[in-house]
């Protein structure tokens, strides 16, 4: 089923890394070591297929408007980067994604041409992500903007932006400038990792392109599988959700990956969320008066 797309988040957003802030509005990617070009452009796509997801909702451009998008809970989406270097050593990396669009269709992403996304961009290389599946049902208070069509699949421009020239390692923080809500349903499931100080980080995206056999329906197990190679006093935790939950992100997200290419958010529990949901009485019908 296609979710209900009244209207989405994407715009410009500030991503940082280790204490080093960066806006996104027009990404600069300056290496520190310059060798090749070649080599350049892999070791940037490498850092964005690896932090993807991150931007997957970005704060609002200013001529759109503000809804909501629904339907999300496994809903497959793709993205696709573009590189270009307008202002040389400087890269610019746009990203693009099928949120709110379509479900990314196996036969039009598979036709999807690369050198014909790099000759519709004016880009260096083109490259795909994806695909994608969310575990979040909705997003809120987002804002729309208008599609395109790239190499036959339609997409949104949802954001540029900006990385450390080094890719950061699974578990790291990372934060991303984003206003919108992420909301679980009741009767859903929430899976988020613990650290050792008790920061808690729920996923929010899972892909199969690492493990071919992940499924929503296993994420219960996912803490021990071997390849997220969980830090030591690191847990997995998994709950079915007895009444909606949602995550704000009031200006900021903190956001990190695991090493099969899931993305979570911190968050906290919202106060009182475990207290038991009070039952309301059904009301007595009062006795009928009889007529004499």
């Amino acid at each position: 089923m296609r979710p209900e797309l009244r209207f989405v988040v994407f715009g410009q957003a500030v991503c940082s890394y280790r204490g080093i802030s960066h806006k996104l509005t027009r990404v600069s990617y300056h290496w520190m070591t310059v060798r090749r070009e070649g080599d350049e452009v892999k070791k940037l796509i490498a850092f964005l297929i690896a932090a993807t997801a991150v931007i997957a909702l970005a704060p609002p451009a200013a001529s759109a408007k503000t809804g909501t998008l629904t339907g999300l809970y496994n809903q497959r989406y793709c993205e696709i980067f573009t590189v270009t270097r307008p202002d040389p050593p400087d890269y610019t990396v746009d990203i693009y994604n099928t949120v709110g669009l379509n479900d990314c269709p196996a036969d039009q992403w598979a036709a999807v041409d690369y050198d014909e996304v790099k000759t519709q961009t004016g880009s260096l290389t083109a490259v795909p992500n994806g695909p994608r599946r969310w575990v979040i049902d909705t997003i809120a208070g987002g804002k729309a903007d208008e599609p395109l069509t790239l190499s036959g699949l339609e997409v949104r421009h949802v954001a540029v932006l900006t990385v450390p020239s080094l890719s950061p390692e699974p578990y790291t923080e990372m934060k991303i400038a984003r206003t919108t809500t992420w909301v679980y349903n009741k009767g859903h499931k929430v899976h988020w990792l613990v650290s050792p100080e008790g920061k808690k980080y729920a996923l929010q995206a899972y892909t199969t392109n690492v493990d071919k056999t992940l499924r929503a329906k296993n994420l219960d197990s996912l803490g021990t599988n071997p390849q997220m190679a969980l830090p030591e006093g690191w847990k997995y935790r998994t709950i079915k959700l007895k009444k909606q939950l949602r995550l704000p992100a009031p200006g900021v997200a903190t956001i990190m990956r695991d090493p099969l290419g899931g993305t979570y958010q911190k968050f906290k529990w919202p106060k009182k969320f475990f207290k038991p949901v009070k039952k309301k009485k059904a009301k007595q019908a009062k006795p009928k008066r009889s007529r004499r």
